[in-house]
Formats: C-alpha cells, structure tokens, sequence
C-alpha cells in the first residue's frame, strides 16, 4: 500500500510528460494557400476563383442547345463549373460558397484529360460547403458537375407547358448552380 501511493505518482507524471512530447511530434496540419487564386488559374466563369465573395459565378450547361424535343428533367445535362489550375497539385479540401447548389459531384481531370467522380454531396442546404476528401486528389483540374439546384421547381414552372396532355418544354428546366468562390486546398 506504501508503494501505491507513489506509483500513481508516478505513472501520472510519465502521462503527462509523454502527452506533451507527444504533441511536440505531431504538430496540426495546416493547409496551403487557395491553389485556385494562383497565378494562371483558369475557370468556366472568372467569378468563381477571384476571391471576392460579393460576386456570382454560374455553374454553365454543357450542350444548351439540346432543348427541342426533351421530355423530362432527366434528359437535360447538369451544369458544370470548372477550374483548371497551371500545375497538378495534391488537393484534399474544396470549399464552396453557393447559394443554390443541393446535388452536386467533385471530379478531377486525370492523366487522359478524363473526369473521374472523387466525391458526392447529396441534400446540401449550407451556404459554405467545407468537403475534406477521403483521399488526396493528384490533378491539374476541379470539376462541379450541378445536378440540383434550389432554383430548379421555378425554371421547371417558367419552361414548362401543358396543353391537351401534353408537356411542352421551352427551355432548360434545371437552374445553374451559383457559386461565388471555390477553393483548393492540400496540406502545407
């Protein structure tokens, strides 16, 4: 019992200490600066990587032509918003401020020139969308592919027609994502 005492002692004291060294090792990662403000960053819509968050950039359709003859919300493309970055760089957070987007897909260009899917954020309803990947993303280039918006039941309302049973669309029936700023992020 004499040495109990002590022994609790001391094997608080050795907790302690190692705890401390221990976060001496480890230190917080930290980001790196937004890749998508560097110099000769590239994007669909300039708005969306130019760092002021007081303006809109728009997600933007890739084939808006294809109206005629279109039957459902499903035949239409969703929207993109792209940023292509001068160098690959190691990206493992993106963050997006919207305004509208609910459904949306994260791709990054591949070695082909390709897109491959590397996340997907379904029934978004933030304003600032923080993603961190489950995987560090090697990639010269960032995709948003839009596949809902809040705005799409008023674009629906606005382009759609019923006549005798029929639906008459008159134009596109989804709405473009509002962005106003994305951001690359990978560790320092």
């Amino acid at each position: 019992m004499k040495y109990l005492g002590q022994f609790i002692i001391f094997f608080i004291c050795i907790t302690l200490t190692s705890c401390s060294f221990l976060k001496t090792l480890v230190k917080e990662q930290q980001w790196s600066e937004n890749y998508a403000l560097a110099e000769g960053v590239e994007a669909s819509d300039p708005a969306l990587i130019d760092g002021d968050l007081k303006t809109v950039g728009e997600s933007q359709f890739p084939d808006t032509e294809r109206t005629e003859g279109l039957v459902s919300s499903s035949d239409f493309p969703p929207s993109e918003a792209v940023v292509i970055l001068p160098e690959k760089k190691s990206i493992y957070k993106i963050v997006i401020h919207t305004t509208n987007i609910q459904v949306f897909d994260i791709l990054a260009r591949d070695e082909s020139g390709g897109w491959d899917k590397v996340k997907e954020v379904k029934g978004n309803n933030e304003e600032v969308v923080d993603l961190k990947l489950n995987r560090i993303v090697i990639t010269d280039g960032i995709k948003i592919r839009v596949k809902r918006t809040s705005d799409d039941a008023s674009k629906r309302r606005q382009n759609t027609r019923r006549i005798e049973g029929w639906t008459i669309i008159s134009g596109n029936i989804r709405g473009s994502g509002k962005i106003k700023e994305i951001e690359l992020y990978g560790y320092v």
